[in-house]
């Protein structure tokens, strides 16, 4: 009953809240926005999960779900071809109230990777059973500041959340629980140069990609040679949960994990640790801390995006996995690769993305996909 509640009540604010550029723009920047605006802590993706149903059914895709919350949408396709799950996680990170204190500040714990400097005076959603609480997380004045301290990193254990509220009777009035999901408060707009800013695009620019591959298989009336799953995992940013317990579900063949890169081509940026850039098209990932692609699969993709002249860069990084983790170990092992859209800024209010990769990116899927039969996928696996 509180994810429902929780859903209801933030889609209702966070529609309202869609940038004029976004409501006067194409149907793609649309979406996104929607998507980005929305708020889906890792546990509590209600109410992205709801946009994903709602173009399921609009689709006209079969939808079911696994034990955990994660969505699943098939598009049949010949009997005997293969299974491919097509991997984009709801969840984004952010935190859970822990308790509350006497004088009505919320504490709480985080859900997923944050530095610590990302957290201090920034707006945040409590997602509470009444409805979203606007918060903001404290920070003390520098006029009270000592200057030993003015330069010192805050710890996340001295964080808090001010609602408002004078004492904790008060904060309990307004819905707030221990339990109760944070989400970062930032809205979804458009910047310079055809680029997009706004929270948790990791990884709801996986969402897009995932929904307008569908949208164009469906406009483009593709008769694909595999039965493609369209999932949107839930957890991810907590152990990759959601795609671990949706691939028992779909067992699949081959995956693909359509996910938010992590670009460094910003002043502090070093190519040691990521070399993706913004504007230089999809994202194949060859390693991360969780999986190491098959280079059958990597010259697959390669090849396809060569025969349609869509360029691709690479990306070898220890900073972090996705749900080609889970969907690469399901069973006995199946060809998985992590194709992204570079990005800049992750885990924070403010992320940043080039327009042009993630149509790139849909592209060189839509492309993928055509070319995925039972031959194919049985010659990327083979030893």
């Amino acid at each position: 009953m509180l994810r429902r509640s929780i859903s209801a009540f933030a889609l209702l604010l966070f529609a309202a809240a869609l940038p004029a550029g976004a409501q006067q723009g194409d149907r793609v920047e649309k979406l996104l926005a929607e998507l980005s605006n929305a708020p889906a802590p890792s546990g509590f993706e209600g109410p992205v999960r709801d946009i994903l149903k709602r173009e399921f059914q609009t689709a006209g895709l079969e939808i079911s779900y696994d034990g955990l919350g994660s969505i699943i949408g098939v598009m049949p396709g010949q009997s005997s071809g293969p299974r491919i799950l097509l991997a984009a996680h709801m969840d984004e990170v952010g935190a859970v109230i822990r308790y509350v204190t006497p004088g009505g500040m919320v504490k709480f714990q985080l859900l997923g990777g944050w530095l610590d400097q990302a957290l201090v005076d920034q707006r945040w959603t409590i997602l509470t059973a009444k409805g979203p609480v606007l918060a903001i997380s404290g920070l003390k004045s520098v006029h009270v500041t000592p200057p030993e301290e003015r330069t010192r990193l805050t710890s996340r254990d001295d964080v808090f959340l001010d609602v408002g509220a004078k004492s904790k009777e008060e904060a309990e009035a307004l819905g707030i629980r221990p339990g109760d999901p944070i989400a970062p408060a930032s809205s979804f707009a458009g910047l310079a140069g055809g680029r997009y800013v706004g929270k948790a695009l990791d990884d709801r620019v996986g969402c897009v990609v995932l929904l307008e591959t569908l949208r164009r298989i469906k406009e483009q009336g593709m008769h694909t040679p595999n039965t493609i799953y369209f999932v949107g995992t839930v957890q991810e940013e907590i152990g990759a949960r959601g795609a671990h317990t949706a691939a028992a579900v779909v067992k699949p063949t081959l995956g693909l994990s359509l996910e938010a890169g992590i670009a460094a081509d910003h002043p502090g940026g070093r190519a040691d640790y990521a070399q993706e850039k913004l504007g230089a098209g999809p994202v194949i990932y060859l390693a991360d801390n969780g999986m190491l692609v098959s280079l059958k699969l990597r010259d697959f993709l390669f090849h396809v995006g060569q025969e349609n002249h869509i360029p691709l860069q690479t990306e070898v990084t220890n900073g972090g996995f996705e749900d080609s983790r889970e969907l690469q170990a399901y069973g006995t092992g199946v060809p998985a690769a992590n194709i992204a859209v570079a990005t800049r800024y992750l885990h924070s209010h403010n992320s940043e993305i080039q327009r042009a990769d993630l149509d790139r990116t849909i592209d060189l899927l839509v492309k993928a996909l055509g070319e995925l039969d039972a031959r194919k996928v049985a010659e990327i696996g083979a030893f």
